[in-house]
């Protein structure tokens, strides 16, 4: 039995979604339709980042901030910048996804696309006096190299990981209480000493990212050698056939495949399914790292006044900026939130192959996944392994 178009192009969207674009063979298709997510993501970040840099570029600000309603609102608008976009873009995903697969969407691609590029580059420049054509210049850039990162499959596996993540944060309340307890015990006393405090004060932002970006590094190297482990194991068990049953029907129903008529995997699928394992452990750190920034704020605000910051920094707190954006709390406090989340990261990735239970609860299902993958492999392969 072959496989039709629309039924090839609905396992191309499916291996696609699954992270794995390096099983699909032939050229991505619809490209400017595929990035839509993307865009409405960036458009919908300018336009909030504008609208905060706006409130907080304002003189009065600081004296705004000393009433509770107001700093709990700008709180509830910082929260808001990070939601918005993330809904927007997952609602288009929602919208692209039957474009791809009926091969229809791309006027409304284009207006998309235009609406960043060129429509709000205009408006900022009327509202705010913003510079245009330099706007205009770095937007068509990004949109390039989104396209760029799609044709090549790397929006598909960022896409899948992401949605993973997602999924994973209804673990959320296990993977805290699993492991978060024993890090507080071990870093609350050091959130409580002066020096880091003081490190925090001297250390430049852009230094403190190095420091997490090196702690990213450190895990991404330890990962990737024991994913590469993982896989190969995997590979080897050759289980694929006992999880045919588990593909859609409506999309592998009736199709079959042997072990001899399926090709090995090529090193460019390996890499795929090494870096999707990366990427998912990755991301669920960085939740996990978001957790712990946002409790020693908290923390920080209530346990932590500025008498105290003044005595151990030696001189008054400064007003405290993230990604350019201000927030209600001393910049020496997000410095020390940053250290101590970025270092809690590190700690998560390790739990990952030393705790069993948190292996069972957060990894063995990504490696479940691949297996389902492969059973889809080997029958996309077998009846539809070149496109006419």
């Amino acid at each position: 039995m072959s496989m039709s178009e629309v039924d090839r192009r609905g396992a191309e969207q499916w291996f696609r979604r699954r992270g794995l674009p390096s099983v699909v063979r032939g050229l991505e298709g619809d490209l400017l339709v595929r990035i839509v997510p993307a865009v409405v993501w960036l458009a919908l970040s300018d336009v909030l980042y504008d609208v905060l840099t706006a409130i907080d570029g304002d003189a009065a600000f600081e004296t705004r901030l000393e009433s509770d309603a107001f700093e709990a609102l700008y709180t509830v608008t910082l929260a808001g910048s990070l939601v918005v976009p993330a809904v927007g873009a997952w609602l288009a995903a929602w919208w692209a996804r039957d474009r791809v697969l009926r091969n229809r969407g791309f006027v409304t691609a284009v207006l998309v696309t235009a609406v960043y590029v060129v429509v709000w580059p205009v408006v900022d420049y009327v509202l705010a006096d913003a510079e245009m054509f330099a706007t205009i210049v770095v937007d068509l850039v990004e949109v390039a190299v989104l396209i760029g990162l799609t044709a090549i499959g790397v929006g598909s596996i960022f896409g899948w990981a992401l949605r993973a993540a997602v999924r994973q944060l209804r673990g959320v309340g296990e993977m805290t209480s699993r492991a978060m307890p024993l890090l507080l015990l071990v870093t609350t006393f050091g959130f409580f000493t002066a020096e880091i405090w003081q490190i925090a004060g001297l250390v430049s932002r852009g230094r403190m990212w190095l420091v997490a970006g090196f702690f990213l590094v450190l895990s991404g190297l330890f990962l990737s050698s024991v994913f590469a482990t993982e896989l190969k194991a995997l590979i080897a068990a050759a289980r694929w056939p006992e999880r045919v049953e588990a593909l859609p029907a409506e999309t592998f129903g009736g199709l079959t495949a042997t072990e001899g008529t399926v090709p090995p995997l090529s090193r460019l699928e390996r890499a795929n399914m090494v870096l999707i394992l990366l990427l998912t452990q990755l991301l669920q750190a960085l939740v996990f790292g978001v957790l712990v920034f946002v409790v020693f704020a908290v923390l920080g605000r209530l346990a932590v006044p500025d008498g105290a910051i003044k005595a151990w920094v030696s001189h008054d707190p400064t007003p405290g900026k993230l990604f350019g954006v201000q927030v209600p709390m001393a910049n020496e406090l997000v410095g020390v939130c940053l250290f101590i989340a970025a270092f809690s990261g590190l700690y998560f990735v390790a739990t990952i192959v030393t705790d069993a239970a948190h292996r069972k609860r957060f990894f063995d299902p990504v490696l479940d996944h691949l297996e389902v993958s492969l059973a889809g492999r080997a029958l996309y392969l077998s009846h539809f392994g070149r496109r006419p």
